[in-house]
């Protein structure tokens, strides 16, 4: 399998919101094929999105005080 057919693969799992499966289907590739820079890299930016996507930045309180938030 070459990389353009596990993007695609990945892009319809994302599609889905299948973020487990798209994690398990990454690590699966690498344990057949850990030299693949490409797979190890979209692992990481699959982890990083999940990471920060429960994030609320909009969600600031001001906790430090700064007189021009208030």
């Amino acid at each position: 399998m070459n990389n353009k057919e596990i993007v695609q693969i990945v892009g319809e799992l994302l599609a889905q919101q299948k973020f487990n499966e798209v994690i398990n289907y990454l690590q699966n590739i690498l344990e057949n094929d850990p030299e693949n820079k490409q797979v190890s890299g979209l692992l990481e930016l699959i982890r990083n999105i999940l990471k920060y996507s429960n994030r609320d930045i909009f969600a600031s309180t001001n906790l430090n005080m700064d007189p021009w938030l208030e």
